[in-house]
């Protein structure tokens, strides 16, 4: 009896945390420009609008709603059908209570990404979960700024010399190797964060990143399980978490160590192939890569895949490359300019393709490394990663 009381009683506690919670956000956006501007807060991936407020003496007010605190995008434009090279956006976890926000119309991070602006986002007070976060980044700070020049240095003196032809392998390789300490401590850092705040919205968005393969490591399956068991006793019915299992669904089909999965794609005449039956037998490693001819990053990575194949073809190497493109014209014409000697394939329907779904691809360059055998070895080869797996595993 008493085993139940608690049980009923840690339920009826959860509830309340779902429970709707209202929330308060004054703004001060100083800068001439501001004033008559509007400010709009967006849930759901940016896909809901939940609050709205034109700026007046360089202040606005929000008020509304919520079931649990969220990551929003606060957008301030001119006017809804402005140009978007004019919004400002900022994002911040929305929480219960009264909140302060406050930041500076010129120096606001741009709606696009723009590497000359400013770019510093808005100081938000009163969120807890927001103070969460922030205790999360300063944690890794110094490890993100070193990540940040090394990365700047492997654009610079390996990618963007590979897309004129000039290959300087062992100074990318080198570079690569250089992160990797930076980048096992931040994951085990968040890794820590996660465990230790497992009723936090910060952690499952972190999770979240992590299964999506946006972290600094790809996750087992034993890890995404060990996920799902922490967060289920506080999440478990939330469509948060529903997406989140979702998502780890997915993941799992192509996390390392599982078996490529098949899919119908045509082949350079015109005739549909299962994956599965056209896949090289003969080699040790095979590359299997999705691209498309409008896609800028996967035609940047062209000239170094032909100088890999190149490079490794005889040493038991080959590459399979799908292409998304809707028109077998473009797609034709892409292999053409970028002499693409190697096995070549088309999914017609593009992301909306079977084998696009399988693989859940969500952007693209898209590229595996495949052992003889069918199995996932390793995620993201692009660029000098392929070169350094290689490296290390023909050794």
């Amino acid at each position: 009896m008493k085993k139940l009381f608690l049980t009923l009683s840690y339920s009826a506690l959860t509830l309340i945390t779902y429970a709707q919670q209202t929330y308060s956000l004054s703004g001060k956006i100083n800068g001439e420009k501001a004033n008559g501007q509007t400010v709009s807060l967006w849930a759901d991936n940016g896909q809901k609008k939940i609050g709205s407020a034109v700026i007046k003496n360089n202040s606005f007010q929000i008020k509304g709603s919520f079931d649990h605190p969220e990551l929003v995008r606060m957008i301030i434009a001119p006017a809804e059908k402005s140009d978007q090279k004019l919004w400002k956006a900022s994002g911040f976890y929305l929480d219960k209570g009264r909140l302060l926000l406050s930041g500076h119309i010129d120096s606001l991070p741009s709606y696009y990404y723009n590497p000359k602006s400013p770019n510093v986002k808005a100081i938000v007070e009163g969120s807890q979960t927001q103070n969460l976060a922030n205790q999360l980044n300063r944690s890794i700070i110094g490890e993100q700024q070193a990540l940040s020049k090394l990365d700047k240095a492997y654009m610079q003196e390996y990618h963007l010399p590979a897309i004129d032809g000039k290959f300087y392998t062992d100074r990318g390789v080198s570079i690569l190797r250089e992160m990797e300490p930076y980048k096992k401590t931040v994951f085990e850092k968040k890794w820590t964060f996660i465990r230790n705040n497992p009723t936090s919205r910060v952690a499952l968005d972190e999770a979240s990143y992590m299964v999506m393969g946006y972290g600094e490591e790809s996750l087992s399956k034993l890890q995404m399980d060990e996920l799902l068991q922490l967060f289920g006793p506080s999440w478990q019915g939330e469509k948060t978490f529903i997406d989140f299992q979702t998502a780890v669904t997915k993941a799992k089909a192509t996390a390392i160590g599982s078996n490529i999965l098949d899919g119908p794609i045509l082949d350079k005449a015109g005739n549909k192939v299962q994956l599965t039956s056209i896949f090289p037998k003969d080699k040790k490693y095979i590359l299997l890569e999705f691209w498309a001819s409008w896609c800028g990053p996967c035609r940047g990575e062209i000239p170094h895949l032909r100088h890999s194949y190149a490079t490794w073809k005889d040493k038991g190497f080959d590459i399979v490359s799908i292409s998304l493109d809707e028109k077998e014209t473009d797609w034709k014409k892409a292999m053409t300019e970028e002499n693409m000697a190697w096995n070549q394939y088309n999914a017609r329907e593009g992301f909306n393709s079977q084998i696009a779904k399988s693989y859940d691809i969500q952007g693209i360059p898209y590229a595996l490394l495949i052992d003889s055998n069918g199995t996932i070895i390793k995620h993201g080869m692009r660029g000098a990663s392929l070169d350094r797996a290689l490296e290390e595993l023909t050794r």
